[in-house]
């Protein structure tokens, strides 16, 4: 470690220590011809040059194992052994005393200032016993003042210049993941750190939120009014946004007018809330120069939910954004799986606005709902396939699935969350949802899927709602919605009840099939959920015990009784 900041690694600090015991017994060696002793006074200094070159390749063969806490050693043993060629090559008057100064260098260098301060005094120690046992009288005190000068001045020199690196390197390195304009982390600080948060966030089992908002018209506004009017409004969003969230280093500026908010310990719907107050900020507080309000667009995508790699929690934060600029704008979006195929330029704007209504609404009102939703479109989509359904309308029956309980926003919480059994006003009240949804998807531009939802709690039997339909009378598309709808309740859990399970839910299923279900449709089901063995579903384990046999039909009834109302 440097004295004012981070260092080079240990391995490269011992590297270059090698090569200095390498350098110093080389030239020690090529000096040996031209000095004045005689041959055979040669060779302990030859010997010296010799273990110096040797140590200095040992020590940048292994420097990557050797530890930091070790190279003051490494210094010493420096120093030992240009003491030795000294003491056996005159003393005062020998010219390797100048190597004492290469190794204050490279302590001044790659040590703190106390420990070079340490070093250099021991050091001196050293230096001024070789010289005073080599003789020399006075010319040994002045040599050792020289060359204690030396070490000293350079010493001071290189940690004046190693602090004036660091410094330069700081800021070299703040300004490679920050950005200039705003002073907020730029795209790539953003990276290094949703990175460390996802780390901790996995460790802790908690979530991670990113909110990616973009300031709406932007490029526009700078068409009007220039780009000092861009670069100040861009300077206001990042104030707004410190003052809003308090934390500016979770805020990065990821894009030309994007800005990532990462939000740790956080999900989507706490971060619907603090996107939602950003946006009203915005709203309330930032201006274009000839008066016009401005606005954000806002998506939100969360981890483990959306995604754990970063750049898919980010590309899923986009798609939300882009969803909420295509509706208008001024609004924020939580990322949905049914935006995937929803934001494809080829999809009808009113899809969008439907499937992000449910996503909206629904997630924030109850997270339960929002999973059963997205769940039974994907059952729609995988019945669809094994009924040999075309492309285009599977996925229209996939959406249908993420939208057939979109009337339950009309349905009062007290009844919707309800634990206890519904009474018959309530119940009545409950069941409202298939025509109001059905009103809201019409409205929405999709009167096909609009017939689906209004019909996906009718029977096979007639004993359905709201229109008693029965048999072939109930479109194909609702009686998919209402297997899957079925299953997809009794397999998952509720606020007010556990699952029954899968097991029981193939029975209920089996039970139900030219009554309340589709046969086929049941059978196309049970086939994508690995269920083939019509009728062979084992139920000697409820026979067993009627007590729990008893207790899962009741919950089976209120899964059914409630969920598929």
């Amino acid at each position: 470690m440097g004295p004012h900041g981070a260092a080079p690694t240990p391995a490269i600090s011992w590297r270059l220590l090698g090569l200095l015991f390498v350098a110093s017994g080389a030239l020690g060696l090529m000096t040996l011809p031209f000095g004045q002793a005689q041959p055979f006074e040669h060779w302990p200094i030859a010997i010296v040059g010799v273990v110096a070159v040797v140590s200095g390749l040992v020590t940048v063969i292994v420097a990557a194992r050797l530890s930091e806490r070790l190279l003051i050693v490494g210094l010493f043993n420096c120093v030992a052994l240009v003491s030795a060629a000294v003491g056996l090559s005159g003393g005062p008057e020998s010219p390797y005393l100048i190597l004492y100064a290469w190794t204050g260098v490279e302590a001044w260098y790659f040590l703190r200032r106390r420990k070079a301060l340490w070093f250099t005094a021991a050091s001196s120690v050293v230096i001024g016993v070789t010289l005073a046992l080599s003789g020399g009288g006075g010319n040994a005190i002045a040599a050792w003042i020289m060359v204690i000068g030396t070490v000293v001045a350079l010493g001071l020199v290189t940690s004046t210049l190693r602090a004036r690196a660091d410094g330069l390197i700081e800021i070299l390195a703040d300004r490679a993941t920050r950005d200039m304009l705003t002073g907020l982390p730029n795209r790539r600080g953003y990276q290094e750190r949703i990175e460390q948060e996802l780390t901790l966030a996995e460790g802790h089992g908690t979530p991670v939120t990113i909110v990616l908002a973009d300031i709406d018209g932007f490029k526009a506004l700078n068409d009007a009014f220039g780009h000092r009017f861009g670069d100040r409004a861009l300077g206001e969003f990042a104030d707004l946004c410190r003052e809003e969230l308090g934390s500016p280093d979770l805020i990065s500026r990821v894009g030309g007018e994007e800005f990532a908010i990462i939000l740790p310990r956080v999900d989507e719907r706490d971060a619907m809330a603090v996107a939602e107050r950003l946006r009203r900020a915005v709203r309330s507080r930032m201006h274009a120069p000839d008066g016009r309000t401005l606005s954000a667009s806002l998506g939100i995508a969360s981890f483990p939910k959306h995604g754990s790699d970063p750049e898919v929690l980010l590309d899923h934060a986009d798609q939300a954004m882009y969803a909420a600029k295509h509706l208008g704008r001024d609004r924020t979006v939580i990322f949905t799986d049914g935006l995937l195929d929803a934001v494809r330029d080829d999809a009808p704007a009113e899809q969008l606005q439907a499937v992000l209504v449910l996503a909206e609404a629904l997630d924030l009102r109850d997270v339960g709902t929002a999973d059963h939703s997205q769940t039974v479109g994907r059952l729609c989509a995988d019945i669809a396939h094994h009924l040999g359904l075309p492309p285009r309308r599977l996925e229209r029956i996939r959406a249908a699935g993420v939208l057939h309980d979109i009337g339950k926003l009309g349905v009062p919480d007290h009844i919707l969350h309800k634990a206890d059994k519904l009474t018959d006003e309530e119940l009545d009240e409950m069941r409202k949802h298939a025509a109001l949804g059905a009103r809201i998807v019409a409205a929405a531009g999709m009167e096909d899927i609009s017939s689906w939802v209004l019909a996906h709690h009718e029977r096979p039997d007639g004993r359905g709602y709201p229109r008693g339909l029965a048999a072939d009378d109930i479109p194909l598309e609702a009686r998919i919605l209402a297997v899957a709808d079925a299953y997809e309740a009794m397999i998952s859990d509720r606020p007010y009840r556990r699952a029954p399970g899968h097991d029981f839910a193939v029975a209920e299923l089996r039970r139900g099939q030219g009554t309340q279900f589709d046969p086929d449709v049941v059978d196309a089901l049970l086939s994508s959920t690995g269920e083939r063995n019509r009728g062979g579903v084992d139920w000697s384990h409820a026979a067993a015990s009627p007590a729990r046999a008893e207790d899962r039909r009741s919950v089976a009834n209120s899964a059914l009784g409630r969920d598929h109302q």
